[in-house]
């Protein structure tokens, strides 16, 4: 890709998001002010107003505050606590409004959140590094955000990245007969799932849990595996609004297929570069059973 291409890929990336800035500061503010009249005055929420734990997470927390983003808190208690707030609610989901500001609280036990953590949930672990604390009268939160703090171990790391690198050669290469074929939803889906896999793959190597979905290029390309497989996103990207769905002919020459190459070999170069030399890399096909099973065994680090 030309510096020029380059420079434009540049520009065209979110700009970083920073966790502790005005914006986020100034909802906790508000929120630690609203949330205990909020709880005691809610005839279900009355009985564990006083146990409660409770963070803001998601998009406020992340210091992003317009129209479309919302007060997104955790509510944390025992679990007995959270069975009966459901048998009585019908729900452990509470809505709110704080200053023509929707909110919600959604009720988890402890031994959940610690579970979804030990079993590698990426996207919990990303969002408590970036939570804001507003209340935690036991320290439990506090602990549990320790805990997403860890490093990603080396195991962790090896075993994400081979399950997204295997799964993203194996979508890569179900986009292959769509893309001849000019069948562009069926490209289109396989495409996704591709550069979804391969921006993951990019995170977990440089030991950064990724979020889900809405977050995961703007997060990705902030890390330095991430960062150089930008261009080579965006030129998908591109490809795709020029209308290369459409095209048929042999899928080595759409430009989608040039972009989705271009990202294997600098996936292929960055895992390299970080110790990982495997017989997967390549014949990728051999593994998948092997790469769902490491996946789906992998831990975090939760203790000592």
């Amino acid at each position: 890709m030309s510096t020029n291409g380059l420079e434009h890929c540049l520009l065209r990336r979110p700009a970083a998001i920073s966790p502790a800035d005005a914006t986020a500061s100034h909802w906790r503010e508000r929120l630690i002010e609203f949330l205990p009249d909020f709880l005691n005055s809610h005839p279900r929420l009355r009985p564990i107003a006083s146990a409660a734990a409770m963070a803001l997470h998601g998009s406020t927390a992340m210091g992003v505050d317009d129209d479309g983003s919302d007060l997104d808190i955790w509510l944390a208690l025992d679990k007995e606590q959270v069975w009966a707030l459901n048998r009585g609610a019908g729900t452990g989901f509470f809505g709110f409004d704080l200053n023509g500001k929707a909110g919600h609280l959604n009720a988890e036990s402890w031994e959940s959140l610690a579970a979804r953590i030990e079993h590698c949930d990426m996207d919990l672990i990303f969002q408590l590094r970036r939570a804001v604390l507003l209340r935690d009268p036991c320290g439990a939160f506090g602990r549990l955000i320790e805990s997403a703090w860890r490093p990603m171990r080396r195991e962790t790391r090896d075993a994400l990245f081979q399950y997204h690198y295997v799964e993203m050669r194996g979508e890569h290469r179900s986009c292959d007969n769509p893309l001849a074929r000019g069948d562009a939803m069926a490209a289109l889906l396989a495409v996704g799932k591709t550069l979804g896999h391969a921006l993951r793959a990019a995170m977990v190597l440089d030991g950064e849990p990724y979020p889900y979905d809405k977050w995961l290029y703007r997060m990705a390309v902030q890390t330095k595996s991430g960062g150089r497989m930008a261009p080579y996103v965006d030129a998908a990207l591109e490809a795709l609004e020029s209308g290369a769905l459409h095209r048929i002919g042999s899928h080595k020459d759409n430009p989608i297929d040039r972009a989705l190459n271009a990202i294997r070999a600098e996936l292929i170069r960055s895992a390299q570069a970080a110790g990982l030399s495997a017989p997967w890399l390549y014949q990728w096909w051999l593994y998948i059973p092997q790469s769902r099973e490491a996946q789906r065994t992998a831990r975090w680090a939760t203790g000592d």
